[in-house]
């Protein structure tokens, strides 16, 4: 009688592709994750809400952050008035109409805090300029 031979395994193979796709994945989204942790400012404010909303893709933008005790923020960084008219200024340069101002205001801040940053921009040729507003 024939005895059969064995074929020997060499052990468990691991297959590490689906391994690569996670960890791909994972580097992905903490890059995402890292540029909008360092676009959005970290200043909570309640942003008032609005029944219809209009926004133009604009490369160029400045958002000013005015908090419910008046103080204003830039990429989280706290300046003032004219920190953020030099800002618009700079960011304007030659082609103002390319250029865009965005104000993230507390709903309880008064207009006086945010009136200001308002009227910097016609100074400069800023005819893009808008709220930040809550979606109802």
């Amino acid at each position: 009688m024939r005895v059969p031979t064995r074929n020997r395994e060499r052990g468990v193979q691991f297959n590490i592709t689906p391994l690569i796709d996670v960890v791909f994945l994972l580097v992905i989204f903490f890059l995402v994750a890292s540029h909008f942790a360092r676009s959005e400012p970290s200043e909570v404010v309640d942003l008032p809400s609005a029944q219809e909303v209009g926004d133009d893709d604009v490369a160029r933008r400045l958002v000013v952050t005015v908090t419910q005790d008046g103080r204003y923020l830039v990429k989280a960084n706290e300046v003032d008035v004219d920190q953020i008219e030099e800002m618009i200024r700079d960011g304007a340069g030659t082609d103002p109409e390319t250029y865009a101002v965005r104000i993230r205001g507390d709903e309880r801040t008064p207009y006086s805090a945010i009136e200001p940053v308002m009227l910097i921009c016609p100074r400069y040729g800023v005819t893009r300029f808008g709220f930040h507003v809550l979606l109802e």
